[in-house]
């Protein structure tokens, strides 16, 4: 990927925003306020080092950009900068490969002690603005838009383990994906429900 923007993939100047077609990625951790508490700042970083490493290795084992950390989150992207037709595809899998590598981090996890770690992730695709937003003095290559708002919002629709989608993405996904219509919910911000 990192060829491919050296060959032009993104804009030049602060704010030039690109569009692009993806499928943003949400994962937090659950309960992590509560369990911050019974831990020291070092066994609170420790914690968030062990899901940020899993989780970067995921997103980017499939092809993802990840954004930011925010807080115990990550938010990724996939489909750009370097654009692809299977996004919501990759998307998914990385979902589905941070919950195995979280479960396998479990087991040594729950063996040592610690109480496991559980997630909450959520997709949605459609299109947003990419480039590069910020100050003059730093700027960070993210994507913009409704898209982003809602993959945000969904995060906190499902509960532990759980992977929740928009209408977007799983329109976009083979149909051999075993998945469950969970009803539809009121988000922030949203005029209607979203299923």
């Amino acid at each position: 990927m990192i060829e491919a923007l050296q060959r032009g993939g993104v804009a030049e100047e602060p704010s030039a925003l690109r569009q692009a077609d993806v499928t943003v990625l949400f994962a937090d951790l659950v309960g992590f306020t509560s369990a911050s508490q019974e831990l020291s700042p070092a066994g609170v970083a420790r914690l968030l080092d062990t899901f940020f490493t899993e989780a970067v290795e995921a997103v980017f084992d499939h092809g993802g950009t990840l954004d930011k950390f925010i807080g115990d989150a990550v938010m990724a992207f996939f489909g750009a900068p370097v654009a692809s037709d299977d996004h919501a595809e990759h998307a998914l899998r990385a979902a589905l490969d941070l919950r195995f590598r979280l479960a396998r981090q479990n087991q040594r996890r729950v063996e040592a002690g610690p109480p496991p770690l559980q997630i909450r992730v959520a997709l949605n695709s459609g299109p947003v603005g990419g480039g590069d937003i910020g100050s003059s003095r730093r700027v960070d290559y993210t994507v913009l838009g409704n898209t982003v708002n809602v993959a945000a919002r969904l995060e906190g629709v499902g509960g532990p383990g759980d992977i929740v989608l928009g209408p977007a993405p799983k329109e976009r996904l083979p149909a051999d994906f075993p998945m469950a219509f969970v009803g539809e919910v009121d988000l922030k911000g949203l005029r209607e429900p979203l299923p």
